[in-house]
């Protein structure tokens, strides 16, 4: 995928944030010009906001239920995958300094997100924590993953994040990704896990309302990327999947997770637009297996 494919991925997710309390959402959205790559996407789909709006409050409970775990956790390390424009690692820093947070991503995207992050830090007078780092890596490539994780302490868990990526593989990329993030928590000391939302089931994605078809024609658009080529048949195939690589998956849910959600009021959605997804939003939390 081309760097201006992913930045527009990554642009749109930020248009979407910017309606919660996500720490940065709103500088980030205004910075990164994310209003003007929605409206784009809108005239070349001749969609309504509407069309996509209704997205914006699974964007918030992903993003806030991944943070809360985090913090349940008690890991003090944090690699994140693919971590596009997402400023979690800035946020969960400058609250706790005692956490050290790798985000990565492509080369040109991260170099795009250091130069968003200095402008913040300037504009916000924030300190410039060596506990935050951005780093250049792809997600598939085992040596570059690794190479992002050369100033932590593999003798203390590592927590490893990805967000908004698994749905964008082919069942051949997904294996890729997950042995490299096997070989991490394998390589750290013991309760090390990973932290992701992004396993499905093709009998959730397949049935597809109107909204959700216009939806993925945008992110296909955007991506040259079919999603879901890698969703499972079932619990059972992804506990297949999984244990061939030695993990095991406990499922949790994202809303049980956030005790509140801003965008949904924000945008004027229904309650029922959120509670109807409960049991689809999930969280997976994944260990080696005993």
């Amino acid at each position: 995928m081309s760097f201006e494919k992913i930045s527009l991925t990554a642009k749109l997710t930020a248009y979407m944030r910017q309606f919660s309390d996500v720490p940065f959402a709103k500088d980030v959205a205004r910075v990164v010009g994310a209003q003007q790559a929605f409206d784009e996407l809108l005239r070349a789909h001749q969609l309504s906001p509407d069309d996509l709006l209704w997205y914006a409050p699974i964007f918030e409970a992903r993003y806030e239920s991944i943070a809360a775990r985090l913090r349940a956790s008690g890991i003090a390390q944090v690699l994140e995958l693919a971590s596009g424009l997402s400023l979690r690692g800035l946020a969960m820093t400058e609250a706790d300094p005692g956490l050290t947070y790798v985000e990565t991503d492509l080369e040109a995207l991260t170099a795009e997100k250091q130069a968003l992050v200095t402008r913040l830090r300037q504009e916000r007078h924030l300190p410039d924590r060596p506990t935050y780092l951005l780093r250049a890596a792809d997600a598939l490539e085992p040596e570059q993953v690794w190479a992002a994780t050369a100033t932590l302490d593999r003798a203390r868990p590592l927590a490893v994040v990805s967000e908004g990526l698994l749905q964008y593989l082919s069942p051949a990329e997904l294996g890729g990704v997950t042995a490299n993030i096997r070989a991490l928590l394998a390589g750290f000391a013991p309760g090390s896990l990973w932290i992701t939302p992004d396993f499905s089931f093709k009998d959730e994605v397949a049935p597809l309302s109107e909204r959700q078809r216009r939806f993925r024609a945008v992110v296909t658009a955007a991506t040259d990327r079919q999603m879901y080529d890698g969703a499972f048949a079932d619990r059972a195939a992804l506990e297949e999947f999984l244990g061939g690589f030695g993990l095991h998956a406990q499922q949790l849910f994202q809303l049980d997770e956030v005790t509140h959600l801003t965008s949904p009021g924000a945008l004027g959605l229904a309650p029922e637009t959120v509670d109807r997804l409960r049991k689809r939003l999930r969280l997976w939390l994944v260990k080696l297996a005993a």
